[in-house]
């Protein structure tokens, strides 16, 4: 083969390559090692709205993302390792941000040294419906309340941090009255429409800091933050008079009884929780329709 054509085959093949990275399907951006961009496709054009002559010759952290600042993918451990994947917020020309999937890889080319190559996907909608199969997981689907799995957890959570910086906080145990009563009289969707009017109430009716959850049936669940004793047990009774005032006719009458703790360093949540529900039952022996505290 003389040398025109191997010239001419070359040629080729790079008109082939760029063709083939043109249409990968997939945003491509090639840094240098000042992570200023020196190559990019179509895709990512796109995906970015930029022009290329926009982009050519920029830095990528100030232009499109804060590309090596995440722990798992830092310029030290890329340039050690050769490789890294991770996601992040990308930024298009209108200030935008969508996510994107990241395959960070560097290569040492003949002419050129070692350049930075990143395929990069947009996985927008995939992290949209990750975070609604999460708030699902952790929501009660009836009163759009937090349900105990979450509430559980939470409250692990604000006992560390109680024992830590000495934080007090609240539970208020609250038990509609005569439950199954409505349910039977009244029928089960009338049950319903009155556990979903509690869930409006205490997402109403509690600071955008506390957490409300349907613990199962017709039980709920407050954690009441930086909240002590006596400043939860009039939260409590101010629930209680709005759930005294829902009327759903025929049903005219709706009430509760409410159990009210307050957290001792050092325990075991389940013994806060215990007091609580202690707190509860004995409103419940006292008559119903009231608020019991309960401290040791």
């Amino acid at each position: 083969m003389s040398s025109a054509d191997s010239l001419k085959r070359l040629a080729l093949s790079h008109d082939s390559l760029y063709q083939v990275l043109d249409n990968l399907g997939s945003g491509l951006i090639i840094l240098d090692l000042n992570k200023v961009i020196i190559g990019l496709n179509k895709w990512a054009l796109k995906m970015t709205g930029y022009e290329e002559e926009e982009l050519l010759g920029k830095l990528a952290p100030e232009t499109l993302f804060a590309l090596f600042t995440t722990e798992r993918c830092t310029f030290e451990y890329l340039l050690q390792n050769n490789w890294c994947e991770f996601d992040a917020l990308m930024k298009r020309k209108d200030q935008s941000t969508f996510y994107a999937h990241l395959l960070v890889t560097v290569i040492d080319t003949h002419d050129r040294g070692k350049m930075i190559v990143i395929n990069f996907f947009d996985i927008t909608e995939k992290k949209a419906l990750e975070k609604e199969l999460f708030q699902a997981s952790i929501t009660d689907y009836l009163t759009g309340l937090y349900n105990r799995r979450f509430i559980m957890e939470t409250l692990q959570k604000e006992k560390e941090l109680s024992d830590r910086y000495n934080l007090p906080f609240s539970l208020v145990l609250l038990d509609l009255d005569y439950f199954k009563f409505i349910n039977d009289i009244y029928g089960h969707d009338m049950g319903d429409r009155v556990l979903i009017e509690v869930g409006r109430i205490l997402k109403e009716k509690i600071r955008a800091s506390d957490v409300s959850a349907r613990m199962g049936g017709e039980e709920f669940l407050i954690l009441l933050r930086n909240t002590t004793l006596d400043k939860a047990t009039i939260v409590a009774e101010k629930i209680r008079e709005e759930i005294t005032g829902i009327k759903i006719p025929p049903l005219d009458w709706v009430s509760a009884s409410f159990g009210v703790t307050a957290y001792q360093k050092n325990e075991p949540i389940n013994d806060t929780l215990r007091r609580a529900d202690l707190a509860l039952l004995k409103a419940k022996a006292l008559g119903k329709n009231c608020v019991i505290t309960f401290e040791e």
